[in-house]
């Protein structure tokens, strides 16, 4: 009897335990679906998280962006005001510069035919003038005439040189001036000494100071030097080298006649 209590004991015990473990995990089920769900939630949630984060920084660099952009609008908006500014002044410098132009070539129209004229002028004064130094002086008149036929040389630099030349001629009438050359006298080439006084007396001397001559500017040719003239010359080369002091000379200079 005893026996059979035990068994049905350990049986009950066994049945028991069999039931507790059957429930336990009937209990399980339930609630590892829960925290699986729960799992599920939270790593939804995270990715979603991150994905708002990662959405708030592209807004945060969008803003930023669009920050800069519209900087950039205003300084490209100030930029181009002072461009339009810069074009209008140069449409304005180029407008002036093609009045003034215009200018110029009135002006050029007027000034070109003036200065052929002073050269001309300047030609019949050295033919018109006492014979010294004629081959420098209608060299630099050749050049002149030349230079008016140069489209490269501005209007500006003709006219420098054109003064230029009038200067230089001006200063001929200022100095007294010795110098050697031949002269063809009679058909022949005689070595001379030539004394200019500015342009009041033109004269040579052989250089044996035999004899000499001087310029008749009313006749346009050379004439005996009276014999007194001659040592009177010839100290006054000796002036004009430094070899002895100036002093007063005595030389031949023709005297307009008078207005009748």
């Amino acid at each position: 009897m005893y026996m059979k209590k035990t068994v049905i004991l350990k049986k009950t015990a066994l049945a028991v335990i069999t039931s507790a473990i059957l429930g336990g995990t009937a209990v399980a089920g339930p609630f590892e679906s829960s925290v699986t769900v729960e799992k599920r939630i939270d790593k939804a949630a995270a990715s979603s998280q991150k994905k708002i984060n990662t959405l708030a920084e592209q807004a945060a660099d969008a803003a930023f962006e669009y920050r800069n952009t519209l900087g950039r609008v205003d300084t490209l908006e100030t930029f181009n005001t002072q461009l339009r500014r810069q074009v209008k002044s140069q449409d304005e410098s180029i407008s002036n510069m093609a009045n003034e132009m215009e200018s110029i070539d009135e002006t050029e129209k007027g000034v070109l035919p003036l200065m052929d004229e002073m050269i001309k002028t300047l030609e019949t004064f050295v033919d018109l003038d006492i014979p010294f130094s004629l081959d420098k002086r209608t060299q630099r008149i050749a050049e002149l005439n030349r230079m008016m036929d140069d489209a490269d040389i501005s209007v500006s630099e003709k006219y420098r040189k054109i003064l230029e030349a009038y200067q230089i001629e001006m200063g001929y009438g200022n100095v007294m001036q010795a110098d050697s050359g031949s002269i063809d006298r009679d058909g022949q080439a005689v070595e001379v000494d030539f004394l200019r006084v500015g342009r009041t007396a033109y004269i040579y001397l052989t250089r044996d100071r035999k004899s000499g001559r001087y310029w008749n500017k009313a006749d346009k040719q050379w004439i005996d030097l009276p014999e007194e003239y001659i040592a009177e010359v010839d100290e006054a080369m000796k002036m004009t080298d430094g070899i002895v002091p100036v002093e007063m000379f005595k030389i031949p200079v023709a005297v307009a006649e008078a207005a009748q």
